[in-house]
């Protein structure tokens, strides 16, 4: 792909489009080939040739972000030590009793070339940032798991975020990253700590992104109607991220008159890639990075 070309043709403000052509993401690290949100999986990702990595992220009971996706400690995907953790919430735990959970050596079925990473422990933002430090050009979609129903974590949304910019900051990648997060005010809080820090509204039609949703901040969906792009814009985004069902060429357009990149997800079989190639969306979230880096960049 000639990757100038590209970038002349996809103004969206920056990201790794903007230099590096059509943005594949590795989901959770590379899900469909090692166990997910491990530092394996995210080295897997970065050998494979992706452009970027998306990761979720949670706040521990002390105060420490750690790269986790669930709220809770499910006994499917975790092998537990002395104590039997099971069902836990993550931020009603310290990162010393997380540590004593093996969270790389159950595979999930759904992901037939998923390989273990026995005795892998959840690990702190900062602690995968080093780890990857050598991927200098490497993006980083970072998700602030944080549910507007749920007090606690609106409690804690905006810890999590000095937590988040303080990391990314110190690891110097502040100029390559985007905050992400289906709760809206995140964004919102993070504009508010960070103004120049990218953000990207994360969004399900009908769920998340519906009249009366508890998720989108400052921003009231009757105002928008089925203009997610616009609502996104308003928000304050620069880029719109929604369930790869959710895009046609309409969305796409509208998405880039406003200026926003559009970065779906979680994008797998060959045909659902091709279809959002054709679209002109400007990237996209898959589990399986090597696929996708072959049949789109190839």
């Amino acid at each position: 792909m000639d990757t100038q070309r590209y970038a002349a043709q996809h103004p969206w403000g920056p990201g790794p489009w903007a230099t590096r052509g059509f943005d594949v993401e590795g989901h959770r690290g590379a899900r469909g080939l090692v166990v997910e949100n491990t530092i394996p999986s995210f080295r897997a990702a970065i050998d494979v040739g992706v452009t970027g990595v998306e990761l979720d992220v949670r706040l521990t009971a002390d105060g420490h972000v750690v790269v986790w996706h669930d709220a809770t400690l499910d006994p499917e995907f975790c092998v537990f030590g002395e104590h039997d953790l099971a069902g836990a919430r993550v931020d009603e735990l310290t990162l010393a009793q997380l540590r004593t959970v093996d969270v790389g050596s159950r595979t999930r079925p759904a992901f037939p070339r998923q390989r273990a990473a026995p005795g892998e422990r959840i690990v702190t933002l900062p602690e995968l940032l080093q780890a990857c430090a050598d991927a200098t050009d490497l993006w980083w979609t970072i998700e602030l798991k944080v549910d507007p129903t749920e007090p606690r974590e609106v409690r804690t949304r905006h810890t999590l975020v000095e937590g988040v910019l303080a990391a990314v900051h110190h690891a110097g990648v502040g100029g390559r990253c985007f905050v992400h997060s289906f709760d809206w005010a995140t964004l919102e809080s993070a504009r508010e700590l960070d103004p120049g820090l990218l953000r990207s509204a994360l969004a399900v039609v009908g769920v998340t992104y519906a009249p009366g949703s508890p998720w989108l901040g400052s921003i009231q969906h009757e105002d928008f109607g089925a203009d997610l792009a616009g609502a996104a814009a308003a928000v304050g985004a620069q880029v719109v991220s929604p369930l790869h069902s959710s895009c046609d060429e309409v969305f796409v357009a509208r998405a880039h008159a406003l200026g926003l990149a559009v970065l779906p997800w979680t994008v797998n079989a060959d045909e659902d890639l091709l279809r959002m190639r054709a679209l002109g969306v400007d990237g996209l979230v898959t589990d399986d990075p090597d696929r996708a880096v072959a049949l789109l960049r190839g």
